[in-house]
């Protein structure tokens, strides 16, 4: 009898597994249906997930409860789709979101949610929530309109301070070693720089990439603040804490055509305190990063945007990283991120000699990855760690790349990023 029935577990645990596996594969082979979870647990506050959803199918994904949103409500094949769910200021609550395809064969997922009860009460504002993750800004305006790399920035007067957040400063550095434009009529750029004064740390650095800022001046470690922003709200000595080293938003390396365009990355304002043992370090998750990232400089010109996220963050995988303020760089009140991300865009093929503004949608590539602070040493870029930036732009309320109307910023594949 005990071999009977451990004949017949052993046939019924493949089911079994099955079962449990959030996942759901056609019986008849081939196109399947996976996420990463069946459960997803929240606090009280206004927070975000990722869902992974794995598939060759279209699919479409909904929540049976208001206070649940989503950045895309349906699309075709693998995508990261960013959930948001509202802050909760009464009891506990459950809600469940499907993810369904449109081949019968294959069932519904459902994901069950369940928030905190909040501690507070309700918002005594009479109308509406607002949307958790509203569009960003429609009136926010480019700095320079050839400018492919720039966000959008709403600073209407030009004078370097956010119209609509006045804890917003923006700078453009052109270089300063004489390096010349393409049309060979002015300074080329270095780099542009969101820095915010709430949290002392950047909030974007925007740059070209391309090998005419590689050269031989090596590394000047010129750390200082920038003169194009209050010198009060930045870093006031190179002094480390938190845990943090001092991270590059703009690597050195990337820009050592001169000396002198080589010390303004050293400005404060290009640096964000990074986990010195886990991810700003050999083999780091950031490390492994920047390295993919420079193997998609190409002859066209890589345009990127470097940045940081300060709300409590959950990535892909599950984890989540809690906002902290530290002791950083002379100050006791920095914010250390909870994520950093690239938005990256460039023309498929690299070598088509023409502007990425001229350049048809199907002519170019661009796509965002996002890393969780606290990701494990060792970590290597993945699929996984991508996002589209119109996903992006829902999650940090900039517009990206509005100067390149043709920017496929709703879709990727990450198969043309190699992964």
């Amino acid at each position: 009898m005990k071999t009977l029935n451990a004949k017949l577990f052993t046939l019924l645990l493949p089911l079994l597994l099955w079962a449990c596996d959030p996942s759901i594969d056609n019986p008849q082979g081939g196109s399947s249906l996976k996420v990463e979870t069946d459960l997803i647990e929240i606090g009280a506050e206004k927070s975000t997930r990722f869902v992974t959803i794995t598939t060759d199918l279209d699919w479409t994904i909904v929540a049976n409860a208001e206070w649940i949103t989503f950045s895309a409500n349906a699309g075709t094949g693998n995508r990261n789709v960013l959930c948001s769910f509202a802050a909760n200021a009464e009891v506990a609550r459950t809600a469940q979101i499907t993810v369904a395809t449109t081949t019968a064969d294959i069932e519904p997922i459902t994901i069950t949610v369940k928030q905190a009860a909040g501690s507070g009460t309700p918002d005594p504002d009479p109308g509406p929530d607002p949307n958790p993750d509203p569009d960003p800004d429609p009136n926010a305006t480019t700095y320079r309109s050839t400018w492919a790399e720039l966000p959008s920035e709403a600073d209407s007067d030009r004078n370097g301070v956010d119209d609509k957040d006045a804890t917003l400063y923006y700078a453009h550095h052109l270089c300063a070693g004489g390096e010349q434009n393409a049309q060979r009529n002015g300074k080329a750029r270095n780099y542009s720089v969101c820095y915010s004064g709430k949290y002392h740390c950047p909030v974007w650095v925007a740059a070209p990439r391309h090998s005419m800022y590689v050269g031989s001046s090596g590394r000047t470690d010129a750390y200082g603040r920038d003169p194009e922003i209050p010198s009060n709200i930045q870093y006031s000595s190179k002094s480390t804490g938190g845990g943090c080293n001092k991270g590059h938003m703009l690597g050195s390396a990337e820009r050592t055509s001169s000396a002198a365009t080589n010390r303004q990355v050293f400005y404060y304002t290009n640096i964000a305190p990074q986990l010195s043992s886990t991810f700003n370090t050999g083999g780091g998750a950031w490390n492994n990063l920047e390295g993919f990232v420079d193997n998609l400089v190409c002859a066209d010109t890589l345009y990127e945007v470097v940045g940081c996220y300060f709300d409590r963050f959950t990535d892909a995988y599950g984890a989540s990283t809690q906002p902290v303020t530290i002791e950083y760089c002379g100050r006791s009140d920095v914010a250390r991120p909870t994520m950093f991300y690239y938005a990256v865009l460039r023309t498929k093929s690299g070598n088509t000699k023409k502007s990425v503004s001229s350049c048809t949608a199907d002519e170019l590539k661009c796509v965002a990855f996002v890393i969780r602070h606290t990701m494990e040493k060792g970590h290597q870029p993945q699929a996984k760690d991508m996002i589209s930036i119109s996903d992006l732009e829902k999650l940090t309320r900039f517009t990206y790349f509005s100067n390149v109307p043709n920017a496929p910023k709703n879709t990727f594949k990450a198969s043309d990023w190699g992964l």
